[in-house]
């Protein structure tokens, strides 16, 4: 076992140095990296504490899918402290948003030292990962100092199981140390007992991002997107991704001109702000707070954490990174307001709530941009429609709420 962790470790190292240029030259290009370096390799600025609770979120959808899972913490355990950590710096920036009160940093690589002084600055109690987060080093340091461990809303993409499956000897032992493994649906329970997970500490409570709550914080720009809007049907175009750009782009003009419509794109990578607002004239939100832009019909959503407040202004939506195969993105969060959506067939890493929205007529799966183009005209021109569209889609998120209370139940238990 030791001896499997020492070559885990050396492995960890070579990459790492194979991939420090990259991270260098990206940091010095584009302000990535660099500036969250110190606090993933362990070193903080804040004075140390202790917290009850570590919650780890990779990125923005893993941040917002937590929040129902915090209020239900804090309101079945008032005074728990956290400690929050992300990947990424948009998880970062929607973190501190969304839990003021908790000290967020970044997640440590996982090399022994990195993870020791996480453990020695913080000293939580509990460590509960959002999504299939399995690192070797955080599992069995943290296992080590006495934490106890959950794995929250767990999922086993197509694509992933079998790799898992490859590694089942490793991973069985990591799994093990597990108290609770928390997953979306029988399948991914299954998946997780066959990768080496005991049976029974995997429950299935499902999927937590159904227990999504609309942002109810006011929006900063909302008096000014309505006067841009100006009475037109507006479509929202989502968490889109590199390719994906490419391929909408092209046909908006003549969708606008045809529709008197109004689109609103949010790039899912702030890194491509810039590239998709060189593909066609359009304002820029950043624009919105320091000058009067000219009227026009398409706004770029250049910021983080507000697109869950803009879903609303939509007659229709779709949710991107789904066109192109990368995965896709949450449905929930325009559905919840009542906002009929569409999304691509590349749904993997959402793939059984891209079924449970398909089973119920509560989203429509679109496999090109004409198709897309094609159900937001619809939307637009029939009013029958898009209320059908729009009430399925919220009472399918209704229906399935609850996995959040579940989670921050057994969170609760293992913190008495």
């Amino acid at each position: 076992m030791r001896r499997m962790f020492v070559l885990y470790e050396v492995l960890l190292y070579l990459v790492f140095v194979v991939a420090l240029p990259f991270f260098l030259i990206t940091g010095l290009l584009r302000g990535k990296y660099l500036a969250n370096f110190p606090e993933r390799i362990g070193f903080y600025r804040s004075p140390a504490a202790s917290h009850d609770l570590w919650i780890h979120a990779v990125s923005v959808g893993e941040t917002l899918a937590s929040r129902p899972v915090v209020d239900e913490v804090l309101r079945r355990r008032p005074g728990t402290s956290i400690v929050f950590t992300t990947t990424t710096l948009t998880g970062q920036a929607q973190a501190r948003r969304l839990f003021p009160e908790a000290t967020i940093t970044y997640f440590p690589f996982d090399f022994s030292a990195s993870v020791g002084r996480f453990l020695d600055h913080h000293r939580p109690r509990l460590f509960a990962a959002m999504e299939t987060e399995i690192w070797p080093n955080v599992t069995r340091l943290s296992r080590a100092r006495g934490l106890r461990l959950l794995l929250a809303n767990g999922r086993l993409s197509d694509r992933s199981f079998p790799r898992y499956r490859v590694f089942r000897p490793i991973v069985r032992r990591i799994l093990r140390h597990y108290d609770r493994v928390l997953v979306r649906d029988e399948g991914d329970r299954k998946r997780f007992i066959a990768i080496g997970a005991p049976a029974e500490v995997v429950e299935t409570t499902g999927n937590v991002k159904f227990d999504f709550a609309i942002d109810d914080k006011p929006l900063p720009i909302r008096a000014q997107v309505e006067s841009l809007i100006a009475g037109r049907s507006v479509l929202i175009l989502g968490s889109t991704r590199e390719g994906e750009e490419e391929l909408i782009l092209p046909l908006l003009k003549p969708f606008i001109e045809t529709h008197n419509a109004f689109v609103i794109i949010a790039p899912r990578k702030p890194e491509r702000f810039d590239v998709v607002a060189s593909m066609m004239p359009m304002m820029r939100r950043s624009d919105l707070g320091t000058r009067h832009p000219a009227p026009g019909a398409v706004l770029l959503l250049d910021s983080v954490g507000e697109l869950t407040r803009i879903y609303p202004f939509a007659t229709a939506a779709f949710v991107g990174g789904s066109l192109v195969p990368t995965g896709g993105h949450n449905p929930i969060e325009p559905a919840a307001a009542g906002v009929p959506v569409c999304f691509g067939p590349h749904m993997t890493n959402f793939r059984e709530i891209a079924s449970t929205f398909l089973e119920n007529g509560a989203a429509v799966e679109v496999r090109s941009p004409e198709e897309l183009f094609a159900f937001a005209a619809r939307m637009f021109d029939d009013p029958a429609a898009r209320a059908a569209y729009g009430e399925r889609a919220r009472k399918t998120v209704q229906q399935n709420r609850g996995a959040a209370a579940r989670t921050a139940e057994r969170i609760v238990e293992l913190l008495a």
